[in-house]
């Protein structure tokens, strides 16, 4: 019964359909691709978003018979449609809307209004496919709902930074029919992005895009694009609704107006990521000696979506992007035997000299394990917490215990649940470097976290 729900939705999008939603728009092929391979894990995860929440699986249940209905031709071909599935994002996506569009308008170099009506297409299809599945399959809300989980670790995998895991390729050139107009790309402004100091590093900040005046495209434009998309799925639900004998569901309450805010961009070039590059083998950065802290490379700068759509900005040696990628990543499991390995540094994450007391600036990197944390909720950690050799060893493993306590007091208080978390001092056992210099004291006086389950 298991499904990749990423590669259906890729099924709905032919070359063809492609090819004439990238005329109707007005934007690239390759533009529109891209676009697609970031709004649909998006649309996808917002769903799960919103079924996770009270009452979720009956929602779900209502908005796919819905898309079922409205996507049988042809009911397809009115701008109420795409109007509705507009109106939904908004809704799932809540304030963070327009950034979310800005965000993908910028990695695509395509217009918002396109982002807008890409977001609409792909949540019908999306919907509509989901539907069909039900139908085949005779489920319930509840079986639905369970199935839309079971997609989870795809659609995170998706929204890896560097993932090649997104459907939407490019056809050989012979494949593809020949493009009626040229279309000028979205224009960046001069600035390559700007830099911002957050806890003991630095996060990215991508260009903006500068704003164009583009007219909507008329209804009846983007209408028979809708159907091209969902022609093949309309015949399709038919078939499977006559097989299952599935019934029309009476709508319920759909309860969006409250919705958590979904931003996204998980924007990188490259292919898939390794263990080595999420794992490596020596710290980049320097030693402050004003400071006495070691200030680590937060790396190129990456941007991590939650599966509730919320997004964070962080350096691909950062914490939260290993973390991440550790918890994401189906082919990274925990070490059940060997309890050393797994171990990541907090890279941002510091104290007072000598005392249990959590500077200012740590607070936002605990803030960023906590919402990742949120995202996977099967997950487990531990916090470790370490000394230099300094002082005396009994004082040293008291100190490290109760750092070690204050991190994990810290995530509880930011909404992780007490069984989900453990902390253990090591004092000055298991140091990373020699303790002879002031740098190799600053190494070894550190957090750190390890899943301990998946």
């Amino acid at each position: 019964m298991h499904q990749n729900l990423l590669e259906e939705v890729e099924t709905y999008f032919t070359g063809n359909t492609v090819s004439q939603t990238s005329v109707v728009v007005g934007e690239s092929e390759e533009g529109v691709r891209k676009a697609l391979g970031k709004i649909t894990p998006l649309v996808l995860s917002s769903f799960m978003g919103r079924a996770e929440r009270p009452g979720g699986p009956e929602v779900l249940w209502t908005l796919t018979h819905e898309a079922a209905e409205s996507g049988v031709l042809p009911n397809l071909l009115t701008a109420d449609t795409l109007h509705r599935r507009s109106d939904l994002m908004r809704a799932l996506l809540g304030e963070a809307y327009g950034a979310t569009v800005a965000r993908i308008a910028t990695a695509t170099a395509i217009k918002p209004s396109s982002v807008e009506t890409l977001l609409a297409i792909v949540a019908q299809a999306v919907l509509h496919r989901l539907a069909g599945y039900a139908a085949l399959h005779d489920m319930n809300p509840e079986e639905l709902f369970s199935f839309l989980k079971s997609q989870r670790s795809q659609v995170l995998e998706a929204m890896l930074p560097g993932s090649s895991v997104s459907p939407f390729q490019a056809e050989p050139d012979a494949a593809r029919p020949a493009r009626p107009q040229e279309v000028a790309s979205t224009k960046l402004e001069p600035s390559a992005g700007t830099w911002a100091p957050v806890g003991g590093g630095h996060t990215y900040s991508a260009p903006t895009a500068a704003p164009v005046e583009v007219p909507v495209p008329p209804a009846s434009r983007w209408a028979w694009v809708l159907a091209l998309v969902l022609l093949g799925a309309g015949v399709e639900y038919l078939v499977m609704r006559n097989q299952s004998g599935t019934g029309r569901v009476s709508p319920a309450a759909l309860g969006l107006t409250s919705a958590v805010a979904a931003p996204v961009e998980n924007n990188a070039a490259g292919s898939k990521l390794s263990a080595e590059s999420i794992l490596p083998t020596a710290p980049g950065g320097h030693y402050d000696a004003a400071l006495d802290t070691y200030i680590y490379d937060p790396g190129r700068p990456v941007t991590l979506t939650m599966i509730d759509g919320t997004s964070q900005t962080v350096g691909v040696n950062s914490t939260e992007n290993r973390l991440y990628t550790f918890l994401a990543s189906p082919t990274l499991q925990v070490d059940p035997v060997n309890r050393t390995k797994g171990w990541i540094n907090f890279d941002r994450v510091n104290f007072d000299a000598r005392k249990a007391t959590l500077t200012d600036e740590s607070r936002q990197q605990l803030r960023n394990v906590a919402s990742i944390l949120k995202s996977f909720p099967n997950a487990h950690v531990k916090i470790g917490g370490y000394t230099d050799s300094t002082g005396h060893w009994m004082a040293n493993m008291k100190l490290s215990e109760e750092r070690a306590n204050a991190a994990m007091s810290e995530l509880v208080a930011m909404g992780i649940g007490v069984g989900r978390l453990e902390a253990k001092g090591y004092g000055g056992k298991y140091g990373v470097a020699s303790n002879a210099t002031p740098l190799g004291r600053s190494l070894n006086r550190r957090i750190s976290i390890r899943v301990t389950q998946k």
